[in-house]
């Protein structure tokens, strides 16, 4: 697909701004300061050379609480919300253009991930192009697996936008409490999409790279997915560039612990809906290989 001249003008007038700004606020994040734009700071992509990769490594220092934050049943629905712009002007989020993004699970501390869902255009959610103004409502809703390992587990929210430089991939993790009986890693789902940076030995320099001015399409988005129109009818959706666009890890030891008892006081305890009446549900795309 060749993008015509004045969008490249613009994607470059764009590409020499100030990188993007964005984070979940729900489920809380491992380590995320206060909820303004004093802590855009945490905001930023992962590093472009993957040092950061996964969870900007918060995931293993002892200094960062690591206690469930939300609580899912499984079955049933879980849900993240992308923090806004809180103040006037950008704020708290600048949302290039929109773009897609992946709802992710780890039952082993960070090794592998599992996708849960996959948002293809529309996350943020109303956002022209060439805009980093989002819309109100940033809350988006997956199925829990009814067979999904029962016990502490990170999540994490990645992001793709539309415009900006094409070295930034966004990554909150935050961790989660799952009841229920399952067992299963889900070890049948699809991995985690990575691009957009350098893994050393696994993604080199131009290997899974999205095209700027379009919202990608996940190579692997799995079953449970969805595509949105976005805002802006002049944003198309084209997939990566080929390469190896998962996580590098093999599974390992799990080494947190299935939590016993109530959970944590301050943990967010997740609506129990009705699947059928709270998720649209599946719409499939072929994103080739």
């Amino acid at each position: 697909m060749r993008l015509p001249t004045h969008l490249f003008l613009h994607l470059s007038i764009l590409s020499s701004l100030v990188s993007g700004h964005a984070r979940i606020r729900r489920p809380k994040p491992l380590g995320a300061p206060v909820e303004n734009p004093s802590g855009n700071f945490y905001n930023a992509p992962l590093d472009h050379l993957g040092s950061e990769f996964p969870c900007k490594n918060l995931h293993l220092k002892a200094d960062i609480d690591k206690a469930p934050t939300q609580v899912w049943q499984a079955g049933q629905v879980g849900m993240f919300e992308i923090l806004g712009h809180v103040t006037a002007g950008e704020g708290a989020l600048a949302a290039h253009s929109g773009g897609s993004c992946q709802a992710s699970i780890s039952f082993d501390n960070g090794t592998t991930w599992k996708v849960l869902h996959s948002y293809h255009g529309g996350c943020p959610r109303d956002v022209p192009l060439f805009s980093n103004m989002a819309g109100k409502n940033q809350t988006f809703t997956f199925l829990v697996p009814k067979d999904a390992k029962a016990g502490i587990a990170l999540f994490a929210w990645t992001w793709i936008a539309v415009t900006g430089q094409r070295d930034e991939y966004y990554m909150n993790c935050a961790s989660v409490s799952i009841t229920g009986r399952g067992t299963s890693t889900l070890d049948s789902y699809p991995d985690m999409f990575v691009g957009d940076m350098d893994l050393p030995g696994h993604i080199s320099a131009g290997e899974c790279r999205s095209t700027a001015g379009t919202a990608l399409l996940f190579p692997n988005p799995g079953p449970s997915s969805r595509i949105t129109e976005t805002a802006d009818p002049k944003i198309p959706f084209k997939k990566p560039t080929p390469g190896k666009c998962f996580p590098p890890g093999k599974p390992g030891p799990v080494p947190v612990p299935v939590p016993r008892g109530n959970p944590p006081a301050d943990a967010e305890i997740g609506a129990v809906m009705t699947p059928a009446e709270n998720i649209v549900y599946v719409e499939e795309y072929d994103c080739g290989g």
